[in-house]
C-alpha cells in the first residue's frame, strides 16, 4: 500500500462560465467540454488525466482541488470500478455509479469557499484536481470475489494485506486489530472469522450479487436461505421454519420496517443486514428498520438458534413464544417439520410437550 500523501492520480481542465458550485451532494470534474447553468455541480470541464493514471483506485482519499490560486482538499473513498479518462464525480452519499470517482465525501460544489468557486467561473482559468492517499478512520474488510481484474490491482493497492482464499489469515486478523484495510479474495472462511471476531470492521462487498453480498455481511458460517420477494407473512413463516440459517429475502423500500417487525414477531430479536450498495448495512433489526432506502432492497436475517450434531436445535422458549403469541399448535409442527433434522412427528410430539397438552 502506497504511504498516506501519496500521489495516486492527477486530473485538469478549464473553468466556464456557467459554473456556479452550488450542488448539496456531488461534485464533478466533467469531460464534457460545455455545460449549461442547470450542471451546479461541476467544478471544472474538458476534464483528463495527466500522465499516467492506474486502472482505478480505492481506499480513502483526499481531493485537492485547484483553480487562480484558491484550493479545497475533499475526503472521500474512491471508487475502485471508477475509471480514469471520463468524468469524475464525487458524492457525499455511498452511491457508486459508473462515473463515480470517489463518495462518502466530507465536502460537496456547495461547501467550497467562495474564492474558489468565482476563480471556476473563469473559462480561462487552469482547473487540477490531485488524488492522494488518505488516512483510514477504522477498519475495512474488503470481500472480493475475483473476475474484474481492473478492479482487483486498484483494491490490491489500497490494502494493507491481502488475504486469498487459505493464504493471510493471521496477517489479516492482526490488520483489522490494529485499524487497517484488508483484502480478502475469495475467502468465505476468513470473512466469517473476521466478523466473529470483537470489534466488528466496516465491510464491503466486491463482484458479488446483491444476494449474496447481504448475506456475506451476516459473517455467519451457516447454511443461507435466499427466499426472494415475500409479504410479510410468508416471511414469517420461512424465518420460522429456518431459525438456523440466514434469511434473505427482498423487500421495497418502503416496507422494509414493517418486514422486519414480522420477523422479529416471529421468531424473538434478530440481527441482520440491509443491502446498500457495495457496503451491506449490519446491525440490529431496531436499527435497520429505520433505514431510508429507495426502491427494491436485499435484507438478511441472520439465526435465532444454534445448529447442534448435524441438526438444528429448537429452545423450548421459540416454541412457546410462537404459541404465546397465537400461532396455532398446527402451524408450528409444521414449520418445525421443515428444520433440518425435525420430523414431522417429533415436531407434533415437542409442541405438545411444550404447550403442556
Amino acid at each position: 500500500m502506497s504511504a498516506p500523501g501519496s500521489e495516486l492520480l492527477r486530473l485538469t481542465g478549464r473553468g466556464h462560465h456557467e459554473i456556479r458550485a452550488t450542488h448539496d451532494r456531488t461534485l464533478e470534474l466533467t469531460a464534457d467540454t460545455d455545460i449549461t447553468g442547470r450542471a451546479t455541480c461541476v467544478l471544472g470541464v474538458g476534464a483528463v488525466v495527466e500522465g499516467s493514471a492506474p486502472p482505478g483506485i480505492a481506499g480513502p482519499v483526499e481531493i485537492t482541488i485547484s483553480a487562480g490560486g484558491a484550493s479545497a482538499v475533499v475526503r472521500a473513498v474512491a471508487n475502485s470500478a471508477w475509471r480514469p479518462g471520463g468524468s469524475a464525480v464525487v458524492r457525499r452519499s455511498g452511491v457508486r455509479l459508473a462515473n463515480t470517482m470517489a463518495t462518502d465525501a466530507d465536502t460537496t460544489a456547495r461547501d467550497l469557499p467562495r474564492s474558489l468557486a468565482l476563480a471556476l467561473a473563469d473559462p480561462a482559468v487552469a482547473v487540477e484536481v490531485v488524488v492522494r492517499r488518505g488516512v483510514a478512520e477504522g477498519p475495512v474488510l474488503v470481500l472480493f470475489r475475483s473476475g474484474d481484474e481492473a478492479r482487483l490491482a486498484a483494491e490490491r493497492a489500497a490494502a494493507d494485506v491481502v488475504v486469498v482464499g487459505e493464504r493471510g489469515w493471521d496477517a489479516g486478523l492482526s490488520a483489522l486489530g490494529g485499524g487497517g484495510r484488508v483484502l480478502a479474495v475469495d475467502a468465505p472462511g476468513f470473512a466469517a472469522a473476521a466478523l466473529e471476531s470483537g470489534d466488528r470492521p466496516s465491510v464491503e462487498v466486491l463482484g458479488m450479487a446483491p444476494e449474496l453480498a447481504v448475506a456475506a455481511v451476516c459473517g455467519r458460517r451457516v447454511p443461507v436461505v435466499v427466499a426472494g420477494a415475500l409479504g410479510k407473512k410468508d416471511l414469517a413463516r420461512v424465518v420460522s421454519a429456518y431459525p438456523a440459517a440466514v434469511v434473505v429475502f427482498r423487500v421495497a423500500g418502503a416496507g422494509l420496517a414493517g418486514a422486519l417487525d414480522a420477523a422479529v414477531k416471529a421468531v424473538g430479536t434478530r440481527v441482520g443486514a440491509v443491502g446498500v450498495d457495495e457496503r451491506p448495512v449490519w446491525g440490529a433489526v431496531e436499527e435497520l428498520r429505520g433505514l431510508e432506502v429507495r426502491g427494491e432492497v436485499w435484507c438478511a436475517l441472520e439465526p435465532v438458534v444454534e445448529e447442534v450434531g448435524g441438526e438444528v436445535g429448537v429452545p423450548e422458549g421459540f416454541i412457546a413464544g410462537l404459541l404465546g403469541q397465537g400461532v396455532s399448535a398446527t402451524s408450528v409442527v409444521k414449520a418445525l417439520a421443515g428444520v433440518p433434522g425435525w420430523s414431522r412427528r417429533r415436531a407434533y410430539d415437542e409442541v405438545l410437550r411444550v404447550s403442556g397438552k
